[in-house]
């Protein structure tokens, strides 16, 4: 998987800032979205500060539709938001070898301001979700 990241090919416009960089990775705050139409529906923070850094992200609603992290106005004071139309919102995946043990971290939410291309990672205070929420339920 390693060979789709090797030669990217971005725009300045494709940057995404985190200011306070992702909780155990504050030194790395540059990172595009990467999509790879065979892993659609994941996709890729890549770091681009030349480490090594990525993550699997999805959009938790495609699998929580009824995911509402409360988010407090200082979360999002810093990334600008002036309207809910700005918001890009994921949450970073890891992938297990038997796709049916792959888990989301529903408690920090990327949230991510599409207008200003800046992106923070919130840890939200909320009891109905976990950092391994199952991708996929058994019914």
């Amino acid at each position: 998987m390693g060979d789709f990241f090797k030669d990217l090919v971005y725009s300045k416009d494709d940057v995404l800032t985190f200011p306070s960089g992702i909780p155990g990775f504050e030194k790395s705050r540059q990172f595009v979205v990467v999509s790879i139409p065979e892993y659609t529906p994941f996709e890729w923070l890549v770091c681009i500060d030349g480490s090594r850094l990525r993550f699997a992200i999805i959009n938790p609603l495609l699998f929580a539709p009824d995911y509402s992290p409360a988010l407090t106005r200082e979360q999002l004071e810093d990334l600008e938001i002036r309207k809910p139309d700005d918001i890009l919102l994921y949450t970073i995946v890891t992938i297990r070898e038997n796709p049916l043990e792959s888990t989301a971290n529903l408690v920090g939410p990327l949230i991510i301001n599409r207008k200003q291309r800046l992106g923070r990672q919130v840890i939200i205070d909320d009891d109905r979700y976990g950092t391994q929420e199952p991708l996929i339920r058994k019914k």
